[in-house]
């Protein structure tokens, strides 16, 4: 039972401190009562629009950013190599 509640219990805080540290998504509308901290770039992300995206999350999360707003992400011809900008927000 001890074994049982422990693992739960990892499940929880684990869960939780994802939530709490993953910087949010903004729209443009969102952004414009919120003051600009900067940008963060990619570029050879291998894989989809997703991948891209989600690697500009973390880059936004590592700079200590609370949201960040995509400003544009492209894939050259039939690469599956993507780069990207976004705006971070603290």
């Amino acid at each position: 039972m001890k074994t049982r509640y422990a693992i739960m219990s990892a499940a929880l805080l684990a869960t939780a401190s994802f939530t709490t540290f993953a910087a949010s998504p903004l729209s443009e509308r969102e952004a414009q009562n919120l003051q600009s901290a900067g940008t963060v770039t990619i570029s050879g992300v291998r894989g989809s629009l997703d991948d891209a995206t989600r690697h500009l999350s973390q880059k936004a999360e590592e700079q200590g950013a609370s949201h960040y707003r995509v400003i544009g992400v492209q894939n050259p011809g039939d690469s599956s190599m993507w780069s990207g900008s976004a705006e971070i927000y603290r």
